[in-house]
């Protein structure tokens, strides 16, 4: 099942905003924990994201690496077979 981000920020925001509502501290105190949980919040986000960019670029150049040598080798193979093709032309012309 593909998993729904948007969902995910929702029910967190929903449990946030209930534990502020029934927490029993003052305004000033509210206001700081808002503020604190934001900031941890926003670092984990961006933590995330950062993390999955990498997991993206990490398997980007896996793939390019492993078709740039099968390109290589395919390259290396028909050359092979090519000089080997002339040089059996050029045995069995002089015959």
């Amino acid at each position: 099942m593909k998993p729904n981000f948007s969902g995910l920020v929702v029910a967190i925001l929903t449990g946030a905003a209930l534990g502020l509502l029934l927490a029993p501290r003052s305004g000033k105190d509210t206001r700081k924990k808002i503020t604190n949980d934001s900031d941890k919040f926003l670092k984990d986000l961006q933590d995330t994201i950062s993390n999955g960019f990498n997991s993206i670029r990490n398997q980007y150049d896996d793939a390019r690496d492993n078709l740039s040598s099968k390109y290589n080798d395919a390259v290396d193979t028909v050359a092979s077979r090519t000089k080997g093709a002339v040089e059996r032309v050029e045995r069995n012309s002089k015959h």
